[in-house]
C-alpha cells in the first residue's frame, strides 16, 4: 500500500507477469516478497486458465487457504477468455461453444 496525498492505494501484480511454472503458493509468495498487496488472476483463452471457471469447491477452498497462509489475496481478475467464443459473435455455432 502506498499513500499519495491523503489517499491509500493498493498495488497488485498481474499473474502472467510471473513465470507460468510457479504454483499458486509460489506466485503469492513472490508477490509478497516484492512488496505487492495482491495478485490479479488471469482467465485467458488457454484451456488451463479457462478450466479455472469450473474449479470444484475444494479447488477454490484450497486457493483461499493458500491466500490466507501467505497473506496475499487475489483481488482482481483479468477475464479475456470470453474472446475465444464471445456471445456477441455473429455465428450461432461460435456462440454455442
Amino acid at each position: 500500500e502506498i499513500t499519495l496525498g491523503n489517499k491509500n492505494y493498493h498495488i497488485g501484480l498481474y499473474e502472467k507477469a510471473m513465470p507460468s511454472s510457479l504454483n499458486w503458493e509460489e506466485k503469492l509468495k513472490c508477490a509478497k516478497d516484492c512488496g505487492y498487496d495482491f495478485v490479479e488472476i488471469s482467465i485467458d483463452e488457454t484451456d488451463a486458465r479457462l478450466a479455472r471457471l469450473e474449479w470444484t469447491a475444494q479447488e477454490r477452498a484450497q486457493l483461499r487457504e493458500t491466500m490466507q497462509k501467505i497473506g496475499v489475496p487475489i483481488r482482481s481478475m483479468c477475464l479475456s477468455g470470453e474472446q475465444k467464443c464471445s456471445v456477441s459473435r455473429k455465428s450461432a455455432s461460435t456462440r454455442q461453444e
